[in-house]
């Protein structure tokens, strides 16, 4: 018997990446037996995002159909339709992010399963469903350890070399073929909106120092998106104070900002594919937690080694040695400029062993052929369906839970300084002594032990994402 699903997610069919998983989640639906019918956008139309008239008249025809089996909504496509009983027989959110309506998914007591595309979101997920309250001894979803489930993404890459045809963009313009084909190195930072630019300029800046102290006439220059250059010209521009250190910097090189960065507009992935197949190097040090990283995986596929401060996926999306670098200390975190210079010279010493780059990166793609494949996210989303249909198993009594490190935390340092994707923290040396004494324990051990006065300090170390609680055993 044939059942129906609604799809309501944010982007549109190969619209970018999270598209593309949507697209082919529609797919995997109809193939185990599904009628797909699928809404996007929390606004169908323009004019709808000042007079809401055409949400309105889609929550007209929704409320018409009939009851579905199943509703499935990315992160982001909350905000489009509450989740009822009355819409579908099953609700789950499949998360690309964690930034859409929250207190909806954290709350609501009618979504069934949590879905996620990396090992990062599992854990970053869960944790924050599992959040405590440790005055009344339980988690804020009393199911938080049984409804989150894995799906493997598919990367186009690994079915077609050249990328997915649908997956639209421009071809190679020609300011960028002539940098390509120049004898300066080319580096790239693509991911639109995600990069730290103070971090990304500083470690460009400190790789043209190294090559004018080593002699060398060539530049080191940077692939970037097209956006995020008119934003840092901005700044330059205005006067930034932020901007002002990657102004002396520059001047003192005698090199503008153009002479670094090579803007373009969002590539098709042929064309991004040949930019990472003749770059050298590729950049990831992010301010925004990345839940997947294509573009990273891509990257390391067509032999771009990437290095990384780790935020989000970037820290687990392929094994060490495998083409992503992850290089991090406190004092990048924390405003140290100079610290990047670290990253420089490993970039720059790595440039003269290529072989050994080309060995990683090669070890990376076959690892990313056998993994993310589209056989792979079928047997994946079919298993997960099979889970959200059996019976429910029971909650984890909250005294059987471990106190463990939050899986948001990068690194720490002695003194207490956390480096973490929610945001930096300086632990007072009594927190710091509390979190040491109780991290291990059994969450009942734990609250045995812990002195009523520090219950409050306890509590903000888990409210900050420092520490987290897990299932017994992991």
């Amino acid at each position: 018997m044939t059942r129906r699903a609604t799809l309501l997610m944010e982007a549109a069919p190969y619209a970018n990446a999270s598209g593309y998983i949507n697209a082919l989640l529609a797919e995997e639906l109809a193939r185990l037996g599904y009628t797909p019918e699928a809404h996007f956008g929390q606004h169908p139309v323009a004019g709808d995002i000042v007079t809401p008239l055409a949400t309105a008249d889609r929550l007209r025809r929704m409320r018409a159909a009939a009851k579905a089996d199943l509703a499935v909504y990315c992160d982001r496509a909350l905000a489009m339709r509450l989740p009822t009983r009355e819409q579908a027989r099953k609700t789950l959110v499949l998360f690309h992010g964690l930034m859409g309506a929250p207190s909806t998914w954290l709350e609501s007591p009618v979504i069934d399963g949590h879905w996620v595309l990396s090992p990062y979101m599992e854990r970053a997920l869960t944790s924050l469903l599992a959040l405590p309250d440790w005055r009344r001894r339980q988690c804020l979803h009393p199911r938080a350890f049984q409804t989150v489930s894995l799906l493997t993404p598919p990367l186009p890459c690994v079915d077609e070399a050249r990328g997915h045809p649908e997956l639209k963009g421009a071809e190679l313009p020609p300011h960028l073929r002539e940098a390509l084909e120049s004898g300066d190195v080319i580096g790239h930072a693509v991911q639109p909106g995600k990069p730290d630019w103070g971090a990304v300029t500083a470690i460009l800046l400190n790789l043209n120092a190294l090559a004018q102290e080593h002699g060398q006439r060539r530049r080191f220059r940077l692939v970037i998106e097209a956006e995020d250059f008119a934003l840092v010209r901005h700044a330059f521009a205005r006067g930034d104070g932020s901007a002002e250190a990657a102004r002396m910097g520059l001047d003192a090189l005698g090199l503008t900002l153009e002479d670094v960065l090579v803007p373009v507009e969002k590539l098709s992935q042929p064309a991004l594919f040949q930019v990472f197949r003749a770059a050298r190097f590729g950049l990831a040090y992010n301010g925004f937690p990345e839940p997947f990283g294509f573009y990273v995986l891509e990257s390391v596929f067509n032999g771009c080694p990437v290095y990384t401060n780790g935020s989000g996926n970037n820290r687990f999306a392929l094994p060490p040695d495998h083409g992503i670098h992850v290089h991090e200390t406190p004092g990048m975190a924390w405003g140290d400029v100079g610290a990047y210079a670290e990253v420089a010279s490993r970039i720059f010493a790595d440039l003269d062993a290529p072989e050994r780059q080309a060995a990683a990166c090669l070890r990376g793609r076959e690892h990313i052929q056998r993994t993310f494949t589209r056989a792979a996210f079928a047997r994946s989303v079919e298993t997960c369906l099979l889970r959200l249909e059996g019976p429910a198993a029971d909650p984890i009594p909250f005294e059987a839970l471990e106190v463990a490190p939050g899986p948001l935390v990068r690194c720490m340092d002695e003194e207490g300084q956390v480096v973490s994707d929610f945001e930096p923290t300086a632990l007072e040396p009594d927190a710091l002594q509390l979190m040491r004494e109780l991290t291990g324990c059994r969450a009942g051990e734990a609250a045995a032990r812990l002195p009523p006065e520090k219950t409050d300090m306890f509590q903000e170390l888990f409210s900050r994402g420092v520490l987290t609680l897990r299932a017994p055993g992991l």
